[in-house]
């Protein structure tokens, strides 16, 4: 049985766009250089859905999902996130999102900032 790192490199490969891999690995190796003790995995998944990449300590904090837009970050908590780049969207009292269309989108100084603050707030 492939473990978890294996799944969502698989999942990668087969279910995301080039360019959207590309922002994936991006995204991967600065979780990675940010919050070394978050883990990748995968979530869900049934019938005709597939599941998502999630990134987690105790909890998912993170999961990524593609769409013919771009990869979407959905923060856990990050309705409590303070947001000085004014970059995540949603509503609501829980998560908050983040869409990457382009690699233009991606604006490592902002991204590793909310994944320091998702970490943060794992323990709630």
């Amino acid at each position: 049985m492939p473990d978890a790192a294996d799944a969502v490199a698989a999942y990668a490969e087969t279910r995301l766009t080039p360019e959207h891999r590309a922002l994936f690995e991006r995204f991967r190796v600065l979780v990675a250089e940010v919050a070394p003790d978050v883990r990748a995995g995968m979530r869900g998944g049934s019938g005709g859905y597939p599941g998502v990449p999630v990134f987690r300590l105790t909890h998912d904090i993170i999961a990524v999902s593609p769409s013919k837009k771009g990869l979407t970050l959905s923060f856990r908590g990050g309705a409590r996130f303070d947001d000085p780049f004014g970059r995540l969207g949603g509503a609501g009292n829980a998560s908050r999102t983040l869409l990457l269309r382009r690699p233009e989108d991606f604006d490592a100084a902002a991204i590793a900032h909310y994944v320091r603050q998702a970490v943060a707030g794992d323990a709630d």
